[in-house]
């Protein structure tokens, strides 16, 4: 049977990523295996056009999303893990989405990768599908997609 040691799981903090979260949390009490929970600030919000706000004003934007990260994420440490024998790991990157998943994944020796098969977007299908799918066809490990 397979037992993974390490398991990394994305979080976009939307339901379904919380479903995924649920689900590697499980394998990882039946496997005694580590958990890792990656959230990635997506490059292409510093695309956005915010010419017309001064730099105080972004500090004050990426403050309020760390702030709003570090409190999605304090939620999902006491609403899925209270209790729990598995203690996550935490890591937050600022990069492309798959590019980061796969990186920390190849970095942490992750055996396996739990995904959710949709995010947040209103274009659930096309944006955060195709990271998973892109994590599903270059990852170097197990890759299980959640629904």
């Amino acid at each position: 049977m397979f037992k993974p040691k390490r398991i990394l799981v994305p979080t976009d903090f939307s339901s379904a990523s919380r479903v995924a979260v649920n689900q590697a949390k499980e394998i990882a009490e039946l496997c005694n295996s580590e958990l890792v929970i990656i959230h990635v600030k997506a490059k292409e919000a510093e695309n956005l056009p915010l010419f017309f706000l001064d730099d105080s004003k972004i500090d004050e934007i990426n403050k309020h999303l760390d702030e709003h990260i570090d409190h999605e994420i304090e939620k999902i440490k006491n609403d899925v893990f209270k209790g729990s024998i598995v203690k996550p790991t935490v890591r937050i990157c600022h990069g492309n989405p798959y590019d980061e998943i796969i990186k920390t994944a190849d970095s942490m020796a992750c055996d396996l990768i739990v995904i959710s098969s949709k995010g947040k977007s209103a274009l659930d299908g096309f944006f955060f599908g195709s990271i998973t799918e892109k994590v599903a066809r270059r990852a170097h490990c197990s890759v299980l997609i959640s629904r």
